[in-house]
């Protein structure tokens, strides 16, 4: 079964380093995410959309959704906003009011949702805020999309993981986009973001829980370059083979993960680097199909390389 391919566009107009490859590629996309527009303490929307780029993809015949997020200036998600979301009803009001104003302006097909870190004893208020957006939304005639973390169980306690319901969420919505990367992340231990294992898991846990035409399955472009001492650093596939070939180190296949991997010494300090490549993301392509899911979601575009696009395009259900 052919995949509808879903691209994060990281940026609001096209001067953001993913435009070159909506131009190439945007012929096997069937959804574009612009990442991002982030909701205020006051409950306006942070973020100016460009109706050129808007309207460059509907011409391609690709959907375009906005993404909202609970983002601060700091990059960190706001539990506090989501806590006055879920509990204040005029303000959910007011947002979702200003949400579907920028949706109407702009001539969006809908919203995807990225509200992230809601306290986990806020989960059936949370489930309830997105219950009544999709409605008002769906009512609206929007798309509603939702990003949500990976998981194997319903974690009702995690710090992440713990405020999505996933039966419930996806009861709601339109569209599930599983964020099935992060497994390793730059404060832990090296390792593959998404290993072949571990989103198998999660897919075998969203596809009971989640009516299956709804799932999309997130699939990163990135890896991290992980050093004894620190915080690791994100790097692409094109800035891995570089790095690994200015050291002059073997890039290495780990066989249980499903991820290319290779170390590194400079100035005294190991590294190790974990990265998706063309060979971990036809494994994903495999996995998807063969579960039967309807999408992927590609994160991000401005981290994809040409390859990558031709590895996609046999998967795709558009050409």
């Amino acid at each position: 079964m052919a995949l509808n391919v879903f691209a994060f566009y990281n940026g609001l107009n096209e001067h953001s380093k993913g435009y070159p490859y909506l131009k190439s590629y945007g012929n096997i996309i069937n959804q574009l995410e612009l990442f991002q527009v982030a909701i205020q303490n006051d409950g306006t929307l942070l973020g100016q959309p460009s109706r050129r780029l808007i309207n460059e993809a509907h011409v391609m015949g690709i959907k375009v959704l906005l993404t909202v997020s609970n983002l601060t200036s700091q990059g960190l998600f706001s539990t506090a906003l989501l806590g006055r979301l879920v509990r204040d009803q005029d303000f959910a009001n007011l947002v979702w009011q200003n949400i579907k104003n920028l949706l109407v302006e702009y001539q969006y097909d809908g919203v995807n949702l990225d509200l992230e870190k809601a306290d986990p004893l806020d989960r059936p208020l949370f489930s309830q805020l997105i219950q009544t957006w999709s409605t008002l939304f769906q009512k609206a005639s929007f798309l509603v999309t939702i990003d949500v973390p990976g998981k194997s169980s319903s974690e009702p306690l995690s710090i992440w993981e713990g405020s999505f319901d996933y039966q419930a969420i996806g009861l709601a919505v339109d569209e599930v986009i599983l964020m099935t990367y992060e497994e390793h992340w730059p404060g832990g231990p090296p390792g593959s973001i998404a290993s072949l294992p571990w989103v198998t898991e999660i897919l075998k846990y969203a596809l009971a829980t989640i009516p299956p035409q709804k799932i999309s399955m997130g699939i990163p472009l990135y890896g991290y370059d992980w050093p004894e001492i620190g915080v690791a650093k994100a790097i692409s596939y094109p800035q891995a083979i570089g790095l690994a070939l200015r050291y002059g180190v073997p890039l290495l296949w780990d066989v249980i993960q499903h991820s290319m991997y290779f170390s590194y010494e400079v100035m005294g300090v190991r590294h190790t680097v974990y990265f998706e490549d063309p060979r971990s993301l036809k494994d994903k392509l495999d996995l998807a199909a063969s579960m039967g899911l309807r999408s992927v979601a590609l994160w991000e575009m401005h981290l994809s390389y040409p390859l990558a696009w031709e590895v996609l395009r046999p998967y795709v259900s558009r050409s």
